[in-house]
């Protein structure tokens, strides 16, 4: 008969099992040896070494202090707190600070904090600098303590705003992406928050794509058709911005755009879609033009996964700003969308 037990050597794990006598004599004379000596004086002593079976990850990592049934309860709770918290990130009563950690770590492709001071302070120069409109899509539970946010914002620049500037500057800002969102099993409060942006691969702070991606949007002049992304207006019969590519966007309108003529040499599509990739050109809104741009988005659709269904419209810019400070805009009706 045999027993066994588990020693460590140079931080790897043996597996020794007796070859005669009793494990508990046997385990009682181990002591701790060099990692060159343990083998060898560990069989001599009638032990059969071998490596111990590795443990997997979710097998080594740290065991929160929660039962399964209390950690469900949390994550219940903390998402229907977030359904109606997030409804005030940008209004005068703001987020409830007391639901996270006063160290919690905040981080997005440019942006970094590790204190709910320093969260609290991005919120309120957001606020005043860009005049954001935020829009929560939905929240999925993506780890045993840990939630995930889908969400668009929206942003114009305050100060061109109101005056004369605004005629010849309005940038328009839109960003959609993740944030994810940890707890702290200790305090059952939000400790970690990590935003991810659908427009670009580089993640980690500080993404030089992604502040490229961001003054681009910034210094954008050109005038284009009326952009309406907030959900409220959508119902009015703007639409909504649900993901924002690089290349392209992807919109849920409830009508589509008067101005709206079908692409040159094609067919309407369907006006029920339930979502429209748009992408845009500058210049003149030829029907060589619009062709180059629709078979751009078409491929780059099919590259993401998505799958563009037939037909399209033209969205011409105004005939109002010269060419060059013109944007127009295709759009094709998807197949099928969904948003995770």
């Amino acid at each position: 008969m045999s027993d066994s037990a588990e020693v460590a050597q140079n931080g790897e794990a043996l597996l020794l099992t007796t070859v005669s006598g009793t494990a508990g004599t046997r385990a009682a004379a181990l002591r701790p040896m060099k990692a060159l000596r343990a083998g060898t004086q560990l069989r001599q002593q009638g032990w059969a070494v071998r490596a111990a079976p590795k443990k997997s990850a979710a097998e080594a990592a740290p065991q929160p202090g929660l039962s399964t049934e209390e950690q469900d309860r949390l994550c219940e709770e903390l998402a229907a707190f977030l359904r109606q918290d997030l409804e005030h990130l940008f209004d005068d009563q703001g987020i409830d600070a007391s639901r996270y950690d006063d160290k919690v770590d905040f981080v997005d492709p440019i942006t970094k904090y590790s204190s709910i001071q320093g969260y609290l302070f991005n919120i309120s120069m957001l606020r005043r600098v860009f005049s954001p409109t935020f829009t929560l899509h939905d929240i999925r539970r993506t780890g045993p303590l840990e939630l995930t946010t889908r969400w668009t914002m929206t942003m114009c620049l305050s100060f061109a705003r109101s005056g004369p500037l605004q005629r010849v500057f309005d940038p328009r800002l839109t960003f959609t992406g993740t944030s994810i969102m940890g707890i702290n099993p200790k305090t059952g409060r939000f400790n970690r928050h990590v935003d991810t942006w659908d427009a670009v691969q580089q993640q980690d702070y500080f993404s030089v794509e992604a502040f490229i991606h961001m003054l681009s949007q910034v210094l954008d002049l050109r005038k284009g058709p009326e952009v309406i992304s907030s959900s409220s207006d959508a119902a009015a019969g703007g639409h909504e911005v649900l993901l924002k590519r690089r290349r392209y966007e992807v919109r849920k309108y409830r009508a589509l755009p008067a101005a709206a003529a079908t692409l040159p040499g094609g067919s309407a599509g369907a006006r029920e879609a339930a979502a429209y990739a748009a992408a845009e050109f500058g210049g003149e809104a030829t029907a060589a033009a619009a062709a180059t741009a629709e078979r751009a988005l078409r491929q780059a659709l099919l590259e993401d996964g998505l799958q563009p269904a037939a037909g399209g419209w033209l969205v011409a810019g105004p005939e109002s700003a010269a060419p060059l400070l013109r944007r127009n805009e295709v759009l094709i009706p998807l197949a099928s969308f969904v948003l995770w």
